[in-house]
């Protein structure tokens, strides 16, 4: 077998791919955040950004594509750093790759397409799972001594596994704490409010108005109490495009956690493969005596084991909630590496400077102690 290698540089050619795209991502079992629509939904809400550019690398077995590493270069610094597409807002990054083929034969492939197409100074992959397609070959290329290194940043992604027949026993595995806690915040909720409802909305494409909702309520939160937060500017839009193309699938559903007709709480989640993925949360600040956000996850977490799904992700965070409800975790990984000289000065410079607030971290954490030996 012998492919051919293919970097897309543009909207329209990624549209025109969509089918083939959408039959990879099937086969290679990928999640969410690598599907076309994700991206598709990025690159719509990044085209008037001219300092980003997309740069996936593709292979393809005659008129079949056999693998992919969607990716992207952005301007930082005067830099051209080389990510994944739509890396921020998305939780597991990764490379597609047909079964039929190897990931050893089809991950250099893809790689030495994008370093011989160049473009870029630095390399930034983050988010990626220790189970992840692409995860071996990174680590390789590190272990070698190549110009890509391990990252010191890593992420923590809390889950609940499923191990209950269904969504009562779930319920009743919690602590008397936890479900008293429950009890009483759905009754918080109807005195403040009225009827208390929580529901699933499946067909998202005809639901803009709850979603516009769902943004407002989680901007009123940030401007309180996230006021820097990118999704106050230019990340609020690009965000919703991803959501709108996202919400087109049937694998989007939003829960509600209603009270007298109004939004409580609610959350944008994906639901495939046998798993549901948390990924866009808000509620109503008017309500948050009740805790609606934690009455909500067990709801939803409750409909998931009755259906029989595997586990309910978190994804990225590491918000308390999570760890109160959470009983698994992934810790995702990232790699950096430069490809020009400028790129190797700016490592070399970032390498320095984390030594330097090591060090200097080091002298605080004992200081404390040099004064009571004094």
């Amino acid at each position: 077998m012998s492919c051919t290698t293919e970097v897309v540089l543009t909207a329209a050619r990624f549209a025109a791919i969509q089918p083939a795209w959408q039959q990879l991502w099937e086969s290679s079992g990928g999640y969410i955040f690598q599907s076309h629509a994700w991206i598709a939904g990025w690159l719509r809400g990044v085209h008037d950004r001219k300092e980003i550019k997309l740069q996936i690398a593709l292979a393809w077995d005659g008129d079949r594509l056999c693998a992919a590493m969607p990716c992207a270069l952005h301007r930082r610094s005067g830099l051209r750093v080389l990510s994944w597409a739509a890396q921020l807002f998305s939780d597991y990054c990764d490379c597609l790759v047909d079964p039929a083929h190897a990931n050893a034969a089809m991950l250099p492939l893809l790689w030495n397409a994008l370093r011989r197409f160049g473009g870029f100074d630095l390399i930034s992959l983050q988010q990626i799972r220790p189970d992840a397609k692409c995860r071996e070959f990174l680590d390789r290329l590190a272990s070698e001594g190549s110009q890509l290194q391990r990252g010191d940043r890593e992420e923590r992604c809390m889950r609940i596994e499923n191990k209950w027949p269904d969504g009562e026993a779930f319920f009743r595995s919690l602590n008397k704490k936890g479900r008293n806690n429950h009890t009483r915040g759905k009754r918080i909720l109807a005195e403040l409010g009225g009827d208390v409802e929580f529901r699933c909305v499946e067909h998202l494409e005809d639901s803009q108005a709850l979603i516009d909702e769902v943004m407002r309520l989680k901007q009123v939160w940030l401007r309180a109490n996230d006021p820097t937060s990118p999704l106050l500017g230019v990340g609020g839009p690009i965000l919703r495009s991803v959501l709108d193309h996202a919400c087109q699938s049937s694998l989007a559903k939003l829960f509600l956690l209603e009270c007298g007709g109004k939004i409580a709480a609610a959350s944008v989640n994906f639901v495939y493969a046998g798993r549901m993925e948390a990924y866009f949360t808000a509620y109503d600040p008017a309500f948050d005596r009740a805790s609606p956000g934690t009455i909500l996850i067990v709801d939803y977490a409750r409909w998931s084991f009755d259906r029989g799904l595997s586990h309910v992700d978190f994804l990225r965070g590491e918000e308390a909630f999570k760890f109160r409800m959470a009983n698994a975790e992934t810790v995702l990984s990232s790699f950096t590496g430069a490809r020009t000289l400028m790129g190797q000065v700016a490592v070399s410079g970032h390498r320095w400077l984390s030594r330097r607030r090591q060090r200097q971290d080091a002298a605080s954490d004992a200081s404390p102690e040099l004064e009571a030996a004094d």
